[in-house]
């Protein structure tokens, strides 16, 4: 398959593009620096220059599969702007979208965010937009019937990490075998191809863990 990569320099970026070249895909990194890519991602790696914010549908209807693993954690706003871009883009075109989230919107056992979790926590208004912002990512994905998207959701600990053995859920919070909720980056890319090669999860949210 043909698949796209935006942000394909940052953690999950990088974990994909390898995971979906290492599986014979014919991959492409959108980044803003052409020379940081090739030093990320490899002499040989095919990549387009652009700003996310540049990106049009046109350009991605060249390809199977678009992965937006772009992430910013300074202004975690520009998350939620580049998806809902991303969106006007690729409106009843056939491209598939696939959406990468954090664990903010997946359910805990009561049935609420994990977001609303994490904003009690002692200092969280230093950070707790991220969560939020991806609460609303989700939410504005459901709401949106005429583009072709999946999204995945990582675990509370999201750490850069080779693939091992992973286990999938669907909406809520996961434990690990050490009662832990963490997955590595190799892992998170390994349930993302998994689903790209062999789809389960169209216009829905899953996650993944950690075995």
């Amino acid at each position: 398959m043909k698949i796209a990569i935006i942000g394909a320099t940052g953690m999950t970026g990088k974990a994909l593009f390898h995971e979906a070249t290492s599986r014979g895909h014919e991959v492409t990194g959108f980044v803003r620096n052409e020379t940081r890519g090739k030093e990320i991602l490899g002499d040989t790696a095919q990549l387009v220059v652009e700003d996310a914010f540049a990106i049009t549908g046109e350009q991605l209807d060249q390809y199977d599969v678009v992965i937006d693993a772009f992430a910013n954690h300074a202004e975690p706003s520009e998350n939620l702007d580049l998806l809902t871009h991303l969106i006007h883009q690729t409106r009843k075109h056939d491209v598939r979208m696939f959406f990468i989230l954090g664990a903010g919107p997946l359910l805990q056992e009561d049935g609420s965010y994990v977001y609303d979790f994490l904003k009690t926590l002692p200092g969280a208004e230093e950070w707790v937009d991220e969560p939020r912002y991806g609460v609303t990512e989700l939410q504005v994905l459901l709401s949106t019937p005429d583009v072709n998207w999946t999204a995945i959701s990582a675990q509370n600990e999201y750490v850069e990490g080779p693939k091992t053995e992973y286990v999938l859920g669907k909406d809520h919070l996961m434990e690990a075998s050490d009662g832990e909720s963490h997955v590595t980056s190799g892992n998170l890319a390994g349930a993302v191809l998994d689903e790209i090669e062999t789809p389960a999860f169209e216009m829905q949210r899953f996650t993944v863990s950690d075995k």
